[in-house]
């Protein structure tokens, strides 16, 4: 294969723009979610504490079911300048000297952050006054970028799909009047879309290759010329427990632990354009089929001046450009997390609340894309060893802080508010565009309605800001290093709004 500038080795990654930083996501409950869930491993108001705390599971009174949805409706922009695998910038303007230039080629993504509804459900059966059974069913990770055709950022991001569904089962016990513990199963399936839009011929590389003669129409090179996507599907598992803890008649403390859950997303990789597809050599300044083998034809080629050569493909036949699906695997990592909380009633209608949660993203320092049987599109990528992509991460630890409150209006009706800060796990240094993710802040409302001794009702509202994002994206090898000259520079600019519903029935 001739190698190219890694037009493959792109920032092919899984990012949240969500309520949650890295690609976790918090829309697991709307009683919680109206104090930004803060104490929300501190407190057992419904069935959806088999998620916050399996250990409050004991603490409620009979069993019970909750079930609801999470409306996100986010927006995303972005301002920058992409610049090619030759080291042509997108502002470059087209002019008899520089007929390469593509200023006005490329989109800006358009809004890239789709909305999304998040539902999910619990049900808590007493055993007896201390024991309990529950399961519930909820998403841990998700998300949704998805940029306009023909973007700026599209050679490095274009789509990126993630969706995941967790089934819990748990159990708990109450094991004093003051201390109870729970325990939890997740058997979590996974399913992944990841694409870019590929540049295998930079415009000006066309515009040079017609200049020696090639019979081309360089101005079929404008922009990209395919779409390169990958696909993937496992099921993966996890546990996780939790204690409560009355320290006080009026102060419970919550610890609730999850570990990582590990996946392994097997699936295919394809280019949309199968056949006839072309790559630009350098070393012979011409468009080739895209499956050349260079070992077998490239010297062959420089010797004879490209004259009465027969381009050959890994197997020794003449070369047609075609380009395969290839199996293919997206290792991930659900990253492990520990929540500490506190509720406090301050007096009978009062309850402040409080808490933070750690998560382990320093686990996460590569994101790697592996192709499990031989062909074309690992060879196009360059990286050697059967690797699409390896794109560098280097995130670290994160912790989440958050305040709330409650208080009773009357026997039917329970406002509350919270405020939470989040933190980012990514660096700056290696900010990429489908994670173009920053700290971030809520402020959150929410209430409970009480219709009968059976039936109540949850509704949440919330608001999220971000800092403005900058991006510097290269691409890299597998040591780490910058490869090639394909960049994105820029900032973005993201927010979002979310309500959510939940209806509670007690039997």
């Amino acid at each position: 294969m001739l190698k190219q500038t890694s037009v493959l080795s792109v920032a092919v990654m899984l990012a949240s723009q969500a309520m949650a930083s890295g690609f976790k996501i918090n829309e697991q409950a709307t009683s919680g979610s109206g104090r930004a869930f803060a104490g929300s491993a501190a407190v057992a108001d419904d069935a959806s504490v088999v998620f916050f705390n399996p250990a409050g599971m004991s603490r409620l009174e009979r069993s019970q079911g909750s079930f609801g949805f999470s409306y996100l409706h986010l927006e995303g922009s972005f301002e920058g300048v992409r610049t090619d695998a030759a080291g042509v910038p997108s502002t470059l303007p087209a002019t008899p000297e520089t007929p390469y230039g593509e200023a006005g080629t490329y989109n800006d993504g358009g809004d890239f952050l789709p909305n999304a509804v998040i539902p999910f459900g619990y049900y808590v059966h007493k055993l007896d006054d201390k024991a309990a059974i529950g399961i519930g069913v909820f998403a841990p990770f998700a998300t949704h970028t998805n940029y306009a055709q023909g973007s700026l950022q599209g050679s490095l991001a274009d789509e990126t799909q993630l969706t995941t569904i967790d089934i819990q089962p748990s159990f708990s016990y109450q094991l004093t009047e003051t201390f109870s513990f729970g325990v939890g199963i997740d058997i979590v399936y996974a399913k992944g879309l990841l694409s870019t839009e590929v540049d295998l011929v930079p415009l000006s590389a066309a515009y040079s290759a017609a200049d020696a003669g090639q019979q081309i129409n360089p101005e079929d090179y404008r922009g990209y010329e395919n779409k390169f996507e990958v696909t993937g599907e496992d099921v993966g598992y996890g546990w996780n427990f939790g204690m409560m803890w009355d320290v006080l008649p009026s102060t419970t403390l919550g610890f609730a632990y999850r570990s990582d859950v590990d996946f392994d997303l097997e699936g295919e990789a394809e280019f949309k354009q199968s056949e006839g597809v072309m790559a630009y050599a350098e070393q012979l300044n011409r468009l080739v089929p895209a499956d050349v083998n260079a070992d077998k034809t490239l010297i062959n080629a420089l010797q004879s001046g490209f004259q009465d050569t027969t381009l050959l493909d890994a197997n020794g036949n003449p070369a047609t450009g075609t380009v395969a699906k290839q199996d293919a695997r997206v290792p991930l990592t659900g990253a492990r997390s520990a929540t500490f909380s506190v509720a406090h009633d301050y007096d009978d209608r009062l309850k402040l609340l409080a808490g933070a949660t750690w998560t382990d993203w320093s686990s996460f320092q590569n994101f790697d894309i592996i192709a499990t049987d031989s062909g074309v599109i690992d060879d196009l990528a360059g990286l050697g060893e059967n690797y699409i992509g390896r794109f560098v991460q280097k995130w670290h630890d994160t912790i989440s802080y958050s305040v709330g409150g409650e208080y009773l209006v009357n026997q039917d009706w329970v406002i509350r508010t919270g405020y939470a800060f989040d933190e980012s796990p990514v660096k700056p240094k290696y900010r990429a565009s489908r994670v173009p993710d920053n700290d971030r802040q809520w402020l959150t409302v929410g209430a409970t309605y009480t219709l009968s001794k059976h039936w109540s009702f949850d509704a949440s509202a919330a608001y999220m800001f971000m800092d403005k994002s900058k991006v510097d994206e290269y691409s890299y090898d597998l040591d780490g290093n910058r490869q090639g000259l394909q960049n994105l520079k820029g900032e973005y600019e993201i927010d979002a709004m979310g309500v959510s519903f939940q209806a509670n029935y007690r039997l």
